[in-house]
């Protein structure tokens, strides 16, 4: 569900009485530097004309649970919601002790955030793990400086990995390839080819097997099909890809309500003969 957001929403929510100084710095990307207001909040203060763009899309997608919340504007950033990196989240030993139906509905909310973000004309362009927080147990899309409203230009691009040669260069499709390669990182908690990190033309490397169609291998991994659908082009909209992730989500609830209804049955089976063997 959402609701509108308009220009007058954010400035009439701008924090004019923000105290830069106790502000707690966080990191610097490509676009600003993030800073810590409180534990529900951040500043991004931007460096370039990326404000215009962030803000654009915010107004635009409005109020979504899946869609990060934007709390106010100020004349040098936006006042957002604090998260969680999902690549924080399921990095290094992380990746096995998150459960895989915790995955899926991760992933379930992703891709319900990103067909609902399309269906408004807007592609992310850096559609990714490094691009999803984690707040309350939930995931949200956060970081739409560099995307393409209606069509215009973006001015992000893809992570190395996560990024087919397109015509044209940005479009619903490359949004869903590169969420093909995020599937792939929350499952595994790798990123595709991360064995080509350390080489300086491991992007010219990846993509000429992308060329060639050669993918990970992920016969053997939960929602290897749906990957490669991503990747293959198989997909058309990200409605597509919310509705098998649905059914897969749907799929891994019925499995755990059979787990723990054979584990009452079992555990009350054995306290009836333990009372039988007492009489």
């Amino acid at each position: 569900m959402a609701s509108g957001m308009t220009k007058e929403h954010i400035q009439d929510q701008s924090a004019s009485s923000l105290d830069y100084d106790s502000l707690e710095f966080l990191t610097v990307g490509g676009s600003g530097v993030i800073y810590a207001i409180d534990e529900e909040r951040i500043f991004k203060e931007f460096h370039e004309e990326g404000i215009d763009v962030e803000r654009r899309a915010l107004e635009r997608l409005g109020r979504h649970v899946n869609i990060v919340r934007c709390f106010g504007a100020t004349q040098k950033g936006l006042i957002l919601e604090r998260g969680r990196p999902v690549r924080m989240v399921i990095g290094g030993s992380g990746a096995n002790q998150i459960p895989l139906h915790l995955k899926i509905r991760w992933l379930h909310e992703a891709a319900e955030g990103t067909r609902y973000m399309h269906d408004n004309g807007i592609i992310h362009a850096d559609t990714g793990c490094n691009n999803w927080i984690i707040v309350q147990g939930h995931l949200k899309i956060i970081d739409f400086e560099g995307s393409s409203i209606d069509g215009e230009d973006a001015g992000a691009c893809y992570e190395w990995f996560s990024y087919k040669e397109s015509s044209p260069r940005i479009s619903r499709k490359t949004d869903i390839f590169a969420f093909g390669c995020a599937i792939y990182e929350v499952i595994t908690g790798r990123q595709p080819y991360d064995e080509l990190h350390p080489f300086e033309d491991r992007m010219i490397r990846v993509q000429k097997l992308y060329a060639e169609n050669q993918f990970p291998d992920v016969e053997n991994i939960p929602l290897g099909k749906l990957m490669q659908g991503c990747w293959n082009g198989t997909f058309n909209s990200m409605h597509e890809v919310f509705q098998e992730l649905q059914a897969s989500l749907l799929a891994t609830r019925k499995v755990i309500c059979v787990y723990w209804y054979v584990k009452a049955v079992f555990f009350n089976a054995l306290r009836s003969i333990r009372i039988l063997l007492s009489a």
